[in-house]
């Protein structure tokens, strides 16, 4: 997923000079304007292929479940890095395109599974930094991709480059192989005891009354039927719930113009290309490392006002971008606060921002809506993320930096008001507590005694007369 998004960033020329040679042996007359709607097609045709693919993991996760959800992204993957590749070598540039739209339908599916992956196989007090391998994994693969896009690298060679991604999907693939699928997924979906207590030994190592314990917890986080869409939506705090994965993740959609665009944001800033170029692969490779510490320190702090901190720096260096961008015509050497605030918003980003606004709404829906949740949040998110993204290249033509403010700054504050107010805590806490926050429009995390828990536990019910634990 990271790979194919990032690489575009620094061999921009490259792609550039590829789709003139394709539609110029056509005959046609490759002019700016026609390039400008290409490029933007190629980049942006895959959101529409990762928000489709969030949809279908619905019944993909839950019907062959987390494993063979992530086994079948991964080898419609191989497909789809396969056509991009024969679309370089034949300059035939639909079949880029093509190929996109299926790779990111396949990251859409494999995005959703490994979420709910990570989540399920995982004890509530490691829940948060599991949920940042999802966010890892997209991060270092930016990162390769930034790297090999350089022309000192695989930049000057898009076939090498564009099929490179062929390697790390293999690796994926052969590393799932060996592993379960979720006890909760077994014992809840498929109601295979046995299956659940050999999952759980191999992912938490337990001994047979830790197992019968863990296996009673999740038989109480069951329903007697599976949720709907349309439950879903008129059930008050599931409703909340969604909305709130729905804000965390709109906070997210200012990271797709820096991944796409940065380079060229750059250098309308007047930075010379080879430090653009270099930057904004050193931006992403920093991002690394900062989503390393911040699986590491995630279970030290609240979740909550973790997201919210980090998520208002985030904002800050969008702002602090426009204010020097703006000033650069005045006073140039300004400029070089437009490279701190990329770096700024790349680390802020990895360390917090994208790894719980992914994984933040499995946290706030019980099990037989989070498929389906998680599913709508991530789908929605890459439609709004395809609008804004598709946009703010020519906006940015017109109005420069200006259109950060109106695109992704207020909506993002927007969101970020609306978490303070709304958002529970959700570290280290059961599905029944969190619930029950949201229904009382709680955010700190009260002290239970026991008796309480119970109560709660055994109180929380959607409006149908389900348990929803």
């Amino acid at each position: 997923m990271g790979y194919s998004n990032a690489y575009p960033n620094t061999s921009i020329d490259q792609f550039k000079t590829y789709l003139n040679e394709s539609y110029s042996h056509r005959g046609g007359i490759f002019t700016e304007n026609v390039y400008s709607w290409l490029w933007s097609a190629i980049l942006n045709v895959w959101f529409i292929g990762f928000a489709l693919g969030s949809f279908v993991a619905i019944p993909v996760t839950d019907s062959l479940g987390r494993k063979k959800g992530l086994l079948f992204g991964n080898a419609l993957t191989l497909i789809s890095i396969a056509l991009m590749t024969i679309s370089i070598i034949f300059d035939v540039f639909e079949l880029l395109i093509v190929g996109r739209f299926i790779s990111a339908f396949a990251s859409g599916i494999s995005m959703c599974a490994l979420i709910l992956f990570l989540q399920e196989i995982s004890p509530n007090e490691i829940r948060g930094s599991m949920g940042f391998y999802a966010e890892l994994s997209f991060v270092v693969m930016n990162a390769v991709g930034a790297v090999f896009g350089m022309s000192m690298f695989l930049g000057n060679h898009l076939a090498m480059l564009v099929g490179f991604a062929v390697i790390p999907s293999v690796i994926s693939i052969l590393a799932l192989i060996p592993l379960h699928e979720t006890p909760k997924f077994l014992l809840i979906k498929h109601g295979n005891e046995g299956g659940a207590q050999e999952s759980l030994k191999f992912y938490m190592d337990l001994n047979d009354e830790e197992i019968n314990e863990q296996l009673d917890a999740i038989s109480d986080e069951a329903e007697e039927s599976s949720g709907t869409i349309k439950i879903l939506l008129t059930t008050p705090h599931l409703r909340k719930g969604l909305f709130l994965g729905m804000c965390s993740l709109q906070i997210t959609c200012s990271i797709w113009p820096i991944i796409y665009y940065s380079t060229d944001f750059l250098r309308k800033a007047n930075i010379e290309y080879n430090l653009a170029e270099g930057f904004s692969s050193g931006m992403l490779i920093v991002s690394t490392v900062a989503t390393i510490i911040g699986m590491m320190v995630m279970e030290k702090f609240s979740r909550r006002k973790l997201f919210i901190f980090v998520s208002a720096i985030n904002i800050f260096a969008l702002i602090l971008f426009v204010v020097c961008s703006q000033l650069q015509p005045k006073f140039d050497s300004i400029k070089y606060g437009c490279i701190v605030a990329i770096f700024i918003h790349g680390i802020s980003y990895s360390f917090a921002t994208g790894p719980i606004g992914w994984y933040i709404t499995s946290e706030l829906i019980p099990i037989s809506y989070r498929s389906l949740a998680q599913s709508i949040a991530l789908g929605f998110n890459q439609l709004t993320a395809l609008v804004l993204t598709f946009i703010v290249f020519p906006l940015y033509n017109i109005i420069d930096s200006w259109s950060l403010l109106i695109l992704y700054i207020i909506p993002g504050i927007i969101a970020l008001i609306y978490l303070w107010f709304n958002l529970p805590e959700t570290k280290n806490r059961d599905i029944a507590d969190i619930i029950e926050d949201i229904k009382a429009g709680k955010t700190s995390q009260p002290k239970r005694n026991k008796y309480e828990m119970a109560k709660i536990s055994s109180n929380v019910v959607t409006s149908d007369g389900n348990s929803d634990n």
